[in-house]
């Protein structure tokens, strides 16, 4: 009944992806067109790869996973190896894998307004409305240049052929697409695998005579699992990403306390996010009582709400994240107004004496539910801001330093737009992109996901220069600034031995200025220059 309307889905998909991502660039004084810095690791990787330099963060260096996201990194190598600048070739598949979950999102919608026989306008509006309160979703899926459009479009899709499968509504192709759909989870995301074959065990259960299909599904989810692995462990000698090593505890009561406090974060801070989750509840517990009866529809909901809740919990079991506007649950963003969107269907389906009342009542609810989401996302646009910023701080110090003589290796904190940039040996002092930091400590203390760096380790390397570009020199480009706290280094910058080993220095330009600190003996042979300026670890000022 609603295969005619797959046409003007998605023109309203293409509109609220369009508005969305204009929205999520407008709020936040404008984006630059170079991504967030971790999504600058993934296109090192992607480039080193293109360029034939192998999956490396260093070029000649050790053979290491930085990038968690397989599939996400490969299509970039696509990329790179058509164009040495790919970035809007990138942000447009970003806006194309956000527009796919976005349509998805409303098939799924329609779907659901068709089994269970209620209004499927007033749904789809609700829904519309809602991603357009959102702009958080669209930078993240757009902007970023990670691969969170992707995922959250896989995810999404994989719940819509499951809901129509335990529905018993799908066409000849819903078979095949959804061994794809289950082989292509676990190359998106490592807990894809998780998510994949979850939701396809639960959709047996709801639907017994669907075992074919399901049981392939679960086959082409392992076999894609244990193809991707042996390719791990026989190119990188381990299972998982290094950045699973660099960021999940061992201590998993510790990872999983951080995981509450994200996810609770994330209900009680996220507009509207407290109630949304609620009403998924409460019908979760109808659909589960009237699915006894077989009631159309309330099988496809069941559905829908694992895959909310499964990767609510997650991500909480995984201990959260660090990233502005909740970056682990963004992608379940449009399907969490969903069960909201059925119950606004179910009451414009009842008969009203208080028509005119109500679409007043609805169009004043509407717009303060826009000026909250854009408020809320208003608010954060600095943070938002500080992950961008981080490029542009690592391109322009990586380009300074490749005229440095000699040219040294450096130790980093933010260690993606200075990959794109410098052609020197860096190590990633926080262990996603450096094997041995990622293992030296299997516990992780400190900044969350960024708990990894290991003071014994540091020593036995020493970098030439630990670079801290991310810091401002004072208004005269004189004095070195630094964290107080210094949480990610453990303390390092005050060492005793740290301030025999390393002197404060400022590397300048015209019009730059990037405090770092530098071993005596690269100073020694490094060419006299006014680009370098040597302080007394008196002169430095931390901050508190």
């Amino acid at each position: 009944m609603y295969q005619p309307h797959k046409f003007q889905d998605f023109i309203l998909a293409f509109g609220l992806t369009c508005i969305g991502a204009a929205l999520a660039w407008f709020l936040s004084g404008g984006l630059p067109f170079i991504g967030i810095d971790d999504a600058a690791i993934t296109r090192s990787y992607a480039e080193n790869v293109a360029n034939g330099a192998g999956y490396v963060y260093n070029v000649g260096g050790e053979k290491v996973e930085g990038s968690t996201a397989f599939l996400w990194m490969s299509i970039l190598t696509v990329a790179y190896s058509l164009t040495p600048t790919p970035e809007f070739l990138i942000i447009g598949l970003c806006a194309l894998f956000a527009l796919g979950a976005v349509y998805i999102t409303l098939r799924l919608v329609r779907a659901l307004t068709d089994w269970l026989d209620v209004p499927t306008g007033p749904a789809l509006w609700t829904m519309a409305l809602f991603l357009m309160a959102s702009p958080g979703y669209f930078m993240w899926s757009v902007w970023t240049m990670m691969e969170l459009a992707l995922w959250s479009m896989m995810v999404i899709w994989l719940v819509f052929l499951l809901a129509k499968r335990v529905e018993d509504d799908f066409g000849p192709g819903n078979g095949l697409g959804l061994v794809l759909a289950a082989a292509l989870m676990p190359l998106v995301r490592p807990e894809g695998i998780l998510v994949a074959v979850g939701l396809i065990c639960l959709s047996f259960l709801l639907s017994l005579r669907s075992w074919r299909v399901l049981g392939l599904s679960v086959l082409a989810a392992g076999g894609s699992f244990v193809a991707v692995t042996f390719f791990r462990l026989s190119y990188f000698g381990q299972p998982f990403p290094n950045t699973f090593y660099a960021k999940v505890s061992s201590d998993r009561l510790q990872g999983l306390a951080d995981g509450m406090k994200y996810l609770f974060d994330f209900l009680l801070r996220s507009p509207f996010t407290d109630i949304l989750v609620m009403i998924w509840l409460g019908l979760t517990f109808w659909a589960l009582f009237e699915a006894r009866h077989s009631r159309p529809g309330t099988r496809a909901l069941i559905v829908a709400a694992a895959a909310i809740f499964g990767l609510l919990m997650t991500y909480a079991a995984l201990g959260g994240d660090h990233f502005v506007l909740w970056r682990f649950y963004q992608p379940v963003a449009p399907l969490l107004p969903i069960a909201l969107a059925l119950l606004v269907a179910l009451g414009a389906g009842m008969p009203s004496t208080t028509l005119g009342a109500a679409k007043v009542a609805g169009a004043v609810a509407a717009l303060g539910i826009m000026l909250i989401g854009w408020g809320q996302y208003y608010q954060s646009r600095f943070d938002i801001r500080k992950e961008y910023v981080l490029v542009e701080q690592g391109l322009d110090f990586g380009a300074f330093l490749n005229e440095v003589e000699p040219r040294p290796s450096i130790g980093v904190g933010p260690a993606g737009g200075i990959a794109l940039a410098y052609d020197g040996h860096i190590y990633d002092l926080l262990g996603l992109n450096w094997v041995e930091m990622a293992h030296a400590n299997p516990v992780k203390i400190g900044m969350r996901n960024h708990a990894s760096f290991d003071k014994p380790t540091f020593w036995k390397h020493q970098p030439d220069v630990l670079a801290a570009f991310n810091r401002a020199c004072t208004k005269d480009q004189g004095l070195a600034f630094w964290s107080h706290a210094d949480s990610a280094f453990d303390g390092l910058y005050s060492d005793a031995d740290f301030r025999a080993a390393y002197v404060p220095v400022a590397f300048r330009n015209t019009t730059q200025c990037w405090p770092s600190f530098a071993r005596h003996e690269w100073l020694a042979k490094a060419t006299p220059s006014d680009a370098i300026l040597v302080y007394d670890w008196a002169d430095v000022i931390k901050l508190d």
